[in-house]
């Protein structure tokens, strides 16, 4: 973490003069600048005029920069190296932007060391991990901390201890550190434990501390050793809480606690090591989580929640009790409760033939990367479903854990092990399943969900035009579409656009590996960019940014249109209606018409948008 540099005594107390009647913290910093309102505007103390750029005229007789403008100029800045260089360029801004320098702070640690033009970080003192933690133990700069997080691989030494009884001393020096560190955080609103080590009792003491407390992200050991374990205390302004690489057996913390205390608890994302449904080991009990919850006959009133992973068997035990279905906006299921593998399809079903799951009736966000008859079923049975999304699995892979990357949490493609060294791949859909399963689909969203924003389709599913119709035309609020079919005459193309004015970002899946994608990727990319240029320059397609072919995807700007007289002409005939603007349809004729400006962008870059960011097994810890 960037240290600011030394404040000038004499700047120091000038700083200390004009903000002691303020209260600490960042929101007194920013309504102290922005509220400008109910005076004159503030402006630069002249002071501060020989080592701040707000001053504006060199003579000293003009008006100077305000501060609230300043305020807005520095608003910009998101990354934290240009924030702390923007603290260092003079007093004012020292004070300024100091409060954002460490609104949000970061600590890694690294398994190995990392070396930087031969040396090896924190060269001459210590880790940049140490040396942070000691920053905010030492200096006065936690007050402005409001999300605090550790991450990566710590080195544990002596790890034997563990079987002796005791915690090894440098896990344990991280814990008093850590707690020293988080006591003088007085306006803590968000923290992240992601550190292959667990928290012990003196960082959760030091949580309960904490009324200001609202998101709370644990990462559980993997590997399966003894350690403590902890009931985890109550924080009663939770709203936010993820735990990420759940093992039975690797002594995680009891969060029953947690849950039955947390009353303000919206968000709840679980996600559990892989390991036991790769080997089909039946090691995790919901009532170890829900089980306080269900025995005081309290619902958890959560809007949005996430399972991954999970592989247990539902013993009737009231989970469905758990929560308040009423209450549930989003869902998402990935590697959970699915029957296409046989070697997990005994346990699945007992979810599946489960008679008493209850609907809730105010979903707006369904995401799975299953389809079933059940799931079909549930669909018919409320309305106003306004994001649904079906993730399609890359070929043989699962959604795994993080401890190879435990920055981000992703899905390896490896094929699913198992204890005899097999390898199990799932049996694959037939076409006429395929297409029972995907018309009982359609036929429940168009007839339930009219109010349908973002569609995405599982990319087996081929399409044909009366079906791309009929959706289109069913659901005219869509702003967001995916799905697979062979290419549409141009013609069909635009009767379906002209029934969802509003869609924005198109998606035509192909199945990877697949005939269609090999005879995609031979044609070279300049003839993709001339068909949709030549084509998508029409109003029909004035509102459509984005579009994606396979794993292509392309960013649409504006029309060019052909100098001379050809643009008016061109622009009349397609006012007109003229399919082809008044032009031919040869080569030649199509390269002097009207074109749509294109950009190839790699579909990497576009997981901001729903039906690209949605279609992921990779587990993030985070809400998005």
């Amino acid at each position: 973490m960037p240290e600011a540099a030394p404040t000038p005594r004499a700047a120091l107390a000038n700083a200390t003069t004009s903000t002691s009647n303020t209260p600490s913290g960042k929101e007194s910093q920013y309504s102290y600048f922005a509220d400008t309102s109910r005076g004159p505007p503030i402006t630069a103390p002249s002071h501060s005029w020989f080592t701040s750029p707000a001053r504006s005229h060199a003579s000293g007789q003009g008006k100077e920069l305000p501060l609230h403008l300043i305020q807005l100029i520095l608003e910009y800045l998101d990354d934290a190296a240009d924030l702390a260089r923007v603290t260092r360029t003079s007093r004012l801004f020292y004070y300024m932007t100091l409060p954002r320098l460490y609104e949000e702070v970061t600590l890694r640690t690294y398994a190995e060391l990392r070396y930087v033009n031969g040396r090896p970080t924190g060269y001459g003192s210590g880790s940049p991990f140490a040396m942070g933690l000691n920053t905010l133990v030492s200096r006065n700069f936690a007050d402005y901390v409001q999300t605090f997080r550790v991450i990566g691989e710590w080195r544990e030494h002596d790890v034997d201890d563990y079987s002796k009884g005791r915690v090894p001393d440098n896990s344990m020096v991280l814990q008093v550190a850590m707690r020293a560190a988080m006591d003088k955080m007085k306006n803590l609103k968000n923290f992240a434990w992601e550190l292959n080590t667990k928290p012990l009792h003196t960082v959760y003491e030091g949580l309960m501390q904490k009324s200001s407390l609202t998101s709370l992200v644990l990462r559980f050991p993997s590997r399966r050793i003894p350690r403590p374990t902890t009931v985890i205390p109550p924080l009663p302004n939770l709203t936010t809480l993820i735990c990420y690489d759940i093992d039975p057996l690797a002594s995680p913390d009891n969060i029953s606690l947690l849950l039955l205390t947390s009353k303000k608890l919206e968000n709840l994302k679980l996600h559990f090591n892989p390991r036991m449904r790769e080997t089909g080991e039946e090691s995790v009990q919901l009532n170890a989580y829900f089980g306080r919850c269900i025995a005081a006959g309290y619902s958890i009133a959560l809007k949005r929640i996430a399972l991954y992973n999970l592989y247990c068997r539902n013993q009737d035990e009231g989970f469905e009790r758990a929560t308040n279905p009423s209450t549930i906006e989003e869902v998402t299921i990935i590697n959970s409760m699915g029957s296409s593998d046989p070697m997990t399809v005994f346990l699945d079903n007992t979810w599946r033939l489960n008679p008493n799951q209850p609907i809730p009736k105010n979903l707006k966000m369904l995401r799975s990367d299953t389809v079933e008859p059940e799931q079909v079923t549930m669909l018919t049975k409320f309305q106003g479903l306004e994001r649904f999304y079906i993730v399609s699995k890359p070929m043989c892979s699962k959604a795994t854990s993080t401890a190879q990357t435990p920055t981000s949490p992703s899905s390896n493609t490896t094929p699913n092990m198992h204890t005899n060294g097999s390898i199990s791949t799932p049996r694959p859909t037939t076409e006429g399943e395929c297409k029972s399963v995907a018309g009982d689909y359609l036929a429940a969203i168009q007839s339930n969900h009219r109010t349908m924003r973002h569609l995405l389709l599982s990319d087996h599913w081929m399409l044909s035009d009366d079906a791309l119709f009929k959706v289109c035309q069913t659901l005219p609020h869509l702003e967001q579409l995916g799905f697979a079919c062979s290419v549409p005459p141009m013609e069909s193309m635009r009767q379906m656009i002209s029934h969802t004015p509003n869609l924005w970002a198109i998606r035509m899946l192909i199945p990877p590996g697949s005939l269609f994608q090999a005879r995609m990727d031979a044609m070279d990319i300049e003839m993709h960019q001339f068909a949709l240029a030549t084509e998508m320059w029409r109003p029909q397609y004035r509102k459509l940014k984005y579009v994606g072919m396979g794993n292509k995807a392309f960013k649409l700007g504006d029309v060019i249109w052909p100098k001379g007289n050809g643009n008016a002409r061109a622009q009349e005939n397609a006012q007109n209606g003229s399919p082809f603007g008044g032009r031919g349809t040869s080569m030649i004729e199509l390269r002097n018409g009207p074109m749509r400006r294109l950009e190839q962008v790699d579909p990497n870059s576009l997981s901001w948008i729903e039906i690209w960011g949605m279609d992921s097994m990779e587990f993030e810890a985070k809400f998005p």
